[in-house]
């Protein structure tokens, strides 16, 4: 009876439940054995480790074991780490701009934000950070790994890198920024709108809705390019209303975990208001996950956008944040998701409807006078300046940008919308 009464009383110090779900805690007879381990554990320790240990950071390293060992998603966070984590959260700190996960004692890029140091020095999703300023990322921890990547704006960091296209590692110089991501950029591009949605905010439905709008003030718009490659997702609810304003009706997304209150159906507000009916390509990568499957998922199954690039990441996971008590918090992954159609894509993707590597496309210049045209015939017949069909000279600009010289995929998509366009007519 003593050992089950001191059992209880650590479990209440420890805080496995909310804060004030303290006074309700219930134990089966199954989880009392494995507490009573435990406390037999760290009683052992306390009492018989050859130098006095700091029970807070035991207790730590037992929680961090746990969380961890589920899936490279949970995680449970130390007053420090849990700082960190909110400061993150508010879009605001110093660092070289990665998604990251722990995977078998490395980290492993989910994606890179754009436009910040990891992308300027060309890490890539897929690819691994070995080393944090010399020091294995096996030997420093995850959580410590990634506190010792942030700092001050302005200041180097030395990281060890292995490409997913090599074996041998290389060492890598960056200068930190503050990581402000830009969540939404939009261009019109000879009459087809471009959206690069970089990242999920609490926001980023809103800012989407005010891009499409400020696209469609000129007339002529002949279609719309979301670009969600390396997009790591955010909010569960921006993703929804942003795939609302796409679709008329139906389901969008269900959630589905071993706590029935975690099972859920999002369908589509058929009154809500609803972007132009516009042809669409959605670009996807590797390093598209979370929030960004989903839209593109829905999209997709809704048949009310073509899925364009390459497999994407393959997180269908939900986590849930819990504030266990001031000095303390956990992510716990409680629930996964599916597509309209019912397919868990947890660990396979979204497969695009047209898959395009990436690719560098050297366009070569000629000079017209070097080309032989109908026109270089000395005797050559006169055209016929005026246009019989009005329809036909619609199109007021023919200059290809640069983002089409320099990006295969989106010049891809860019041509997939002209061909859609044409054929529709």
């Amino acid at each position: 009876m003593h050992i089950i009464k001191r059992s209880i009383f650590y479990i209440l110090i420890l805080s496995f439940s909310l804060v004030e779900a303290r006074s309700k805690l219930t134990l089966s007879s199954e989880n009392l054995t494995y507490i009573e381990q435990f406390i037999n554990v760290f009683e052992k320790i306390s009492k018989e480790y050859v130098e006095e240990p700091n029970k807070q950071k035991l207790l730590d390293g037992a929680l961090n074991g746990m969380l961890s060992s589920l899936d490279p998603h949970s995680q449970y966070f130390t007053e420090e780490e849990l700082q960190d984590f909110i400061t993150k959260n508010e879009g605001k700190f110093g660092g070289i701009g990665v998604e990251i996960i722990h995977e078998e004692g490395v980290i492993k890029v989910i994606s890179t934000l754009d436009d910040l140091p990891a992308a300027k020095a060309g890490i890539n999703s897929g690819d691994y950070i070995i080393a944090v300023e010399g020091e294995l990322v096996k030997n420093l921890g995850f959580n410590k790994a990634v506190k010792n990547m942030r700092g001050l704006p302005g200041t180097k960091v030395k990281l060890t890198v292995i490409k997913i296209d090599s074996k041998m590692p290389q060492e890598m110089e960056l200068v930190r920024e503050i990581v402000k991501t830009q969540a939404i950029r939009h261009s019109r591009d000879n009459n087809v709108g471009y959206i690069r949605l970089a990242t999920f905010n609490e926001n980023s439905a809103d800012e989407l809705k005010a891009a499409i709008a400020s696209l469609n003030k000129q007339s002529g718009l002949e279609g719309l390019i979301l670009d969600l490659r390396n997009n790591p997702g955010g909010p569960l609810d921006q993703a929804i209303k942003i795939t609302e304003y796409f679709i008329e009706s139906g389901i969008i997304v269900s959630t589905e975990g071993r706590d029935k209150t975690n099972n859920k159906v999002y369908l589509a507000n058929s009154f809500a208001k609803k972007a132009p009916k516009l042809n669409m390509v959605v670009l996807i990568n590797s390093g598209s996950a979370s929030a960004s499957e989903i839209v593109a998922g829905a999209l997709q199954e809704h048949k009310r956008a073509i899925i364009l690039g390459t497999k994407s990441f393959g997180k269908a996971s939900v986590q849930t944040f819990v504030k266990l008590n001031e000095h303390s918090g956990m992510k716990l992954t409680t629930a996964k998701y599916y597509t309209p159609n019912g397919k868990c894509i947890q660990a396979e993707g979204i497969q695009p409807d047209i898959v395009v590597e990436v690719a560098k496309v050297d366009y070569l210049k000629f000079d017209d006078d070097k080309k032989f045209f109908e026109k270089s015939y000395q005797n050559h017949l006169a055209g016929d300046k005026k246009t019989l069909n009005k329809k036909l000279g619609e199109e007021t600009t023919t200059e290809t940008s640069e983002r089409y010289k320099k990006d295969y995929q989106y010049a891809r998509a860019f041509d997939l919308i002209k061909a859609l366009k044409i054929v529709s007519k």
